[in-house]
């Protein structure tokens, strides 16, 4: 098994895609993902708590009244793109292993801090191989959603060339963006509240794009 890191959270002509970076290995591993799972996987990242928990939140609310502990989770095999994980679980002394969808996998452990690997046969079956130059390489580790495209024939292919390709958001959501960062500009006060209220804003009315975008800012404010 390998230690593995999330790289990005990326939004697709395909739907949502989590990017998996395994430790000293050059492939990143794709696993596309449900809306769902996609939000609270994006909470977890950007330090964002919804007013209403959603799943995960209740599962671990449960891990926690029920002196549970999650030790980490396993992507453990993949079969006609279609990827399998456990969630390695601590309860009275005992180590248990369930079995969990990917998706549901990672967003429990984001909630409980706990550590992700993947087998190296999945990393070599599934895994693409990408190249210093290649655009995924400069996506910040943790910063969700970027704007991607994605086509499975080519990552069939292992054909990383073009894959990752950035892709403009949607024309209402972009204009709420702009409308919103302008009025900060017009008025000078771009600071870190105000971007964090819009990144708030924009993760309650769930415009998952312009929060990726708020976030984008504000780490350009710290550079």
């Amino acid at each position: 098994m390998v230690e593995a890191k999330i790289l990005n959270l990326a939004i697709t002509d395909k739907g949502f895609v989590v990017i998996l970076k395994p430790e000293k290995s050059d492939k990143v591993v794709p696993i596309s993902i449900a809306y769902l799972e996609a939000q609270s996987i994006m909470s977890s990242l950007i330090g964002y708590k919804i007013e209403r928990p959603l799943t995960h939140d209740i599962i671990y609310s449960i891990f926690q009244n029920c002196s549970i502990r999650l030790i980490n989770v396993i992507i453990d095999n993949v079969h006609t793109d279609t990827f399998f994980a456990k969630l390695v679980i601590e309860h009275n002394a005992k180590n248990i292993f369930i079995d969990s969808r990917p998706s549901d996998a990672i967003a429990l452990s984001l909630k409980s801090k706990a550590p992700i690997f993947i087998e190296e046969h999945v990393i070599e079956k599934a895994g693409i191989l990408l190249e210093e130059n290649d655009s995924l390489m400069k996506v910040k580790e943790g910063i969700p959603f970027t704007y991607q495209k994605f086509d499975r024939e080519e990552l069939k292919e292992k054909n990383a060339e073009n894959i990752f390709v950035k892709k403009e958001p949607e024309e209402i959501n972009n204009n709420i963006y702009n409308q919103q960062l302008n009025t900060i500009n017009n008025n000078n006060k771009k600071n870190k509240e105000e971007l964090q209220k819009l990144l708030d804003q924009a993760v309650k009315e769930e415009r998952y794009e312009d929060a990726a975008k708020y976030r984008d800012e504000l780490d350009n404010l710290t550079e």
